[in-house]
């Protein structure tokens, strides 16, 4: 099923060596979202998995999910759809700067948030996760 040492393979292995059971059905959502290059949602996850599981239940999917972002497998951030989007930790260095005017979608770059990681470590001694924000805001189109 999965390939030796794809980031779905390693995941896998962690999620045992953490005690968690490994069934077909996460499996399928593994692979799917860490071999996923886009964001995709739990619904989407879903319809995926379901073509080739078709007796899985959606509550298993959005239980993994929370499962893999919890591990920290996966990042979890509300792009404005309504719907919690997902996407590989491995592939998330980066972060949203998202229209509420027009809805138009920027990446920004992980350094631009650097001297803000270093400032919340020395001025508070916070060591800040700063992965894959979605910051909302006007473009200049909408200003």
């Amino acid at each position: 099923m999965m390939a030796e040492g794809t980031i779905a393979e390693r995941a896998a292995r962690s999620l045992h060596d953490l005690g968690y059971r490994l069934t077909p059905q996460r499996i399928l959502i593994l692979e799917a979202v860490l071999e996923s290059d886009d964001h995709v949602t739990a619904e989407d996850l879903f319809e995926q998995v379901k073509r080739r599981y078709p007796h899985i239940s959606f509550s298993t999917v959005y239980r993994t999910m929370e499962l893999l972002r919890d591990a920290g497998f996966v990042t979890q951030t509300d792009l404005g759809g309504g719907h919690w989007q997902y996407h590989p930790v491995e592939k998330a260095t980066h972060h949203h700067l998202i229209c509420q005017g027009c809805g138009t979608v920027a990446e920004v770059d992980q350094n631009v948030f650097d001297s803000l990681q270093a400032e919340l470590s020395d001025r508070y001694n916070f060591d800040a996760t700063l992965t894959h924000f979605a910051i909302f805001g006007r473009c200049s189109a909408c200003r």
